[in-house]
């Protein structure tokens, strides 16, 4: 192929990602636009660089290898066609992959907790309310920008008047029998690929890892009534484990990080109370003017050119001004963003889990009913916790996730949004066939994040907690 028709861009994960003919050139050439190139300024991984120091990769190195895997596994899907040979659903799928992330805010999913946070403290008319969630929500920014910056006339002029929406509806996940779409988002794309390989690679974090070109070798395509799908066959059937299993160990390991999840909480602490004060028209008590960023984005939420401004270099580059605020909370948060003195936690799970270790009945309960009911007795002990009348809402937050192994849909011959996999001349969901899969584990944070330089009852919160369990525990009908 002519070397004007075909540009190469180096990856440590998947090595050349390539850009051929005029349709793929075109989609590099979307690289240098502003909203793309802002996500060289966002971080794949937010804080957990404070953790894991060289997880400092970002999300315009991420979209570059979700649209690469995009390619390979659009290539399954129409086989015969190369470079500008692509149906317009291929090129609209390789145009998702690429701007999948384009909405992502400051510290990634990050800023869109903080503005929860912010808004869950701070009623206020419905109308604006939603404009401030839509104004973070990563994938309503995605798809206004994509249907509104400039980077819409670019997909126009590559794929037609109505290209724009397309490539938002795949992002969207508008036609889940789509197969277009399911390389884009389902529970086993483009974009888990590329995480499941790239955050651990760079957090240096060993997870188990998958065999990526073994896998992807023994996919194919299929049809069940309406749907066309893609599967794995018997053969790969290991490496699909692998996969599921390594991404949900990526949850504990890396992104639900007691110390990355505390930090998250200081953040969402330090820019509820900036916003609290832009709203009553003191920015400057926050240690910034009427015409920061920060303050122009709250004023004017719905701008999207604002949008352009919300990276993590904005928040580095006002930390110097938080730590001189007037305000005694931001000032405080800012110092100890700046010498890592991050808020300790209680687990309650753990607590729970050592307690149970003494009740033989309560350890042979089968496994996915003690999950359960672990779960419940921990939301029920956390939530009291942080009520508005306890003792100890003031100074305690709560932090809650959970995580299953896999969401089934035991779909018989195969579905778009379900890994499937092809056992004995049958094509099912690999939840019916693999023990690990439909063992239906789970993770779950429940923790109680606090200052330790402000909250001198730790002691005393922790006692309460292990009473609350033992109590609980009491009360499990075997």
């Amino acid at each position: 192929m002519d070397d004007v028709t075909s540009k190469v861009i180096k990856d440590p994960i998947h090595g050349f990602i390539e850009f051929n003919g005029e349709f793929e050139n075109g989609l590099k050439d979307l690289l240098s636009d502003p909203f793309f190139q802002r996500l060289r300024r966002v971080k794949q991984l937010g804080f957990s660089d404070y953790v894991f120091p060289s997880a400092a990769h970002s999300r315009f190195a991420h979209s570059l290898g979700v649209y690469s895997l995009a390619k390979r596994m659009l290539a399954i899907v129409e086989p015969h066609a190369v470079a500008d040979g692509w149906s317009l659903k291929g090129k609209a799928c390789l145009a998702a992959a690429l701007l999948h992330d384009i909405g992502h805010g400051m510290f990634s999913h990050a800023f869109e907790n903080a503005m929860k946070f912010f808004l869950a403290r701070n009623p206020m008319e419905a109308s604006r309310h939603a404009l401030f969630e839509a104004a973070v929500n990563h994938e309503s920014v995605s798809q206004h920008i994509i249907t509104g910056s400039p980077i819409s006339q670019s997909l126009r002029d590559l794929g037609g008047p109505d290209f724009p929406q397309m490539v938002c509806d795949m992002i969207d996940k508008l036609d889940q029998n789509c197969i277009y779409t399911s390389i884009v988002s389902s529970q086993l794309d483009a974009d888990r690929l590329d995480y499941v390989q790239r955050d651990p690679f760079f957090a240096g974090v060993s997870s188990g890892g998958i065999d990526l070109d073994w896998l992807l070798r023994n996919v194919r395509k299929e049809t069940n009534g309406a749907a066309q799908f893609l599967y794995v066959n018997s053969k790969a059937y290991v490496s699909l484990e692998q996969f599921t299993v390594t991404l949900f160990h990526l949850y504990p390991t890396i992104y639900l990080h007691k110390k990355t999840r505390g930090l998250e909480y200081m953040f969402a602490l330090l820019l509820s109370r900036v916003f609290e004060l832009i709203a009553a028209g003191q920015p400057g008590r926050a240690g910034i003017s009427e015409d920061h960023p920060f303050t122009r984005f709250f004023n004017d939420p719905g701008n999207l050119s604002l949008a352009l401004l919300l990276d993590d270099t904005l928040f580095w580059g006002s930390l110097h001004q938080f730590l001189k605020a007037g305000d005694p909370i931001v000032r405080s948060i800012a110092e100890k963003i700046s010498i890592r003195n991050i808020f300790h936690s209680i687990d309650v799970w753990k607590i729970l889990d050592r307690a149970a270790r003494s009740r033989a009945g309560i350890l042979a309960l089968p496994a996915n009913i003690r999950v359960t009911k672990f779960g419940e007795i921990c939301e029920q002990i956390c939530s009291s916790i942080v009520a508005d009348r306890s003792p100890w809402a003031e100074d305690c937050y709560y932090d809650t996730y959970g995580r299953p192994i896999y969401k089934p849909r035991n779909i018989e011959g195969g579905h778009p949004q379900q890994i499937n996999v092809e056992v004995g001349g049958k094509i099912r969901d690999i939840a019916s066939i693999s023990p690990l899969v439909a063992s239906a584990a789970s993770f779950n944070v429940h923790r109680i994040h606090y200052d330790a330089a402000a909250f001198s009852r730790v002691d005393e919160l922790t006692a309460e907690i292990t009473r609350m369990v033992e109590t609980q525990l009491d009360g499990i009908q075997l």
